[in-house]
């Protein structure tokens, strides 16, 4: 039967090389009533066009990742661009991918990592985010740095298995006065 459990596991990831995702990127206003119909147009679209089997060089196991990118903020609105794509071995030039995708690089450098199994998507993706922020919160050895969170999908039939990617970085020890 279905499993009503929510289980997840936290860990400092290392990547020494940076990662290349080749996807589709919609612009979005965090907050506004069309922000996440936005997200899952542009997540469903990617699915149905079967964009991933039309990206060259994919990286094997499958992996597919959401990142937010180029925030903005005015008035209290948080505008970005969400991206979701596949990994791919190699940076690919344009000519080498599909004409309506963009290549986004996620750089080098540590990592917090949630690792999700949850009895839905939507328990998966707000367990993620509350439990990696209150980790990386209650850290004596890490804080949070400046880059993009990267969500992470292993499975193509299910969403309710995600990993959330948080920048971090070494806590500066406070100089003794």
């Amino acid at each position: 039967g279905m499993n009503n459990e929510t289980i997840y596991t936290i860990d400092v990831l290392t990547l020494d090389e940076p990662l290349y995702i080749v996807g589709c990127g919609v612009r979005v206003k965090h907050g506004t009533p069309e922000c996440f119909p936005s997200i899952n147009a542009l997540i469903d679209n990617f699915n149905k066009n079967c964009m991933a089997s039309k990206i060259p060089n994919k990286s094997q196991p499958y992996r597919r990742f959401g990142i937010c990118v180029d925030h903005v903020i005015y008035d209290d609105i948080i505008e970005f661009t969400y991206i979701t794509g596949v990994q791919v071995n190699t940076p690919l030039s344009e000519s080498q991918r599909p004409a309506t995708t963009i290549l986004h690089e996620i750089p080098a450098g540590t990592y917090a990592r949630i690792q999700v199994t949850a009895p839905n998507e939507d328990i998966a993706m707000s367990t993620s985010y509350m439990k990696l922020a209150q980790w990386i919160e209650e850290s004596t050895e890490w804080e949070q740095a400046p880059g993009n969170e990267c969500e992470v999908y292993p499975k193509e039939d299910t969403d309710a298995i995600m990993e959330l990617w948080r920048p971090i970085q070494n806590k500066k020890t406070p100089e003794k006065q």
